[in-house]
């Protein structure tokens, strides 16, 4: 399970490790989301964001995968939880990337190796609406200068 959300810093993020449902859950009294969420079931935070960078900047993925920032752990327990971070070159790229370029890139996406043993959930037209709700969720993050993270945990 998968969810991605923005925050202010490694030590607001981790905060999402408090609640059981994670980034999504819901705030006692206003009844809205802790975080600006999306969920992209089975989508983790190193592999296959590290090929989602490849092909939205055209970096070679070795590149992208070297980021500091990539995949970076920030938190969590041995069983996870983990709150892991998303580099601040693939959040840019989502940020700055036209609705007709993610479209083109989630359909090359859903042909990679990783993608395709998922491919009942991950064909080109779920992972489109997906990318794109990323890469909203990445320019919402970058006008409040707050930065992408992954909630994720093994299924029970």
């Amino acid at each position: 399970m998968t969810e991605y959300f923005a925050a202010a810093s490694d030590d607001v993020a981790v905060l999402a490790l408090l609640e059981p449902d994670g980034p999504s859950a819901l705030a006692q009294g206003s009844g809205e989301p802790l975080f600006d969420t999306v969920t992209l079931p089975s989508i983790e935070p190193f592999v296959m964001l590290g090929t989602l960078h490849h092909l939205l900047s055209g970096r070679p993925y070795r590149e992208c995968a070297a980021d500091l920032r990539h995949g970076q752990v920030v938190g969590g327990g041995e069983e996870g939880p983990w709150v892991v971070t998303v580099s601040e070159g693939l959040v840019q790229a989502l940020a700055e990337t036209t609705r007709g370029r993610l479209a083109d890139v989630a359909s090359r996406w859903a042909r990679t190796p990783e993608l395709r043993q998922l491919a009942h959930e991950h064909r080109p037209e779920r992972l489109t609406p997906a990318v794109i709700a990323l890469a909203a969720l990445a320019h919402r993050a970058q006008d409040v200068r707050h930065t992408l993270y992954c909630w994720t945990r093994l299924p029970a």
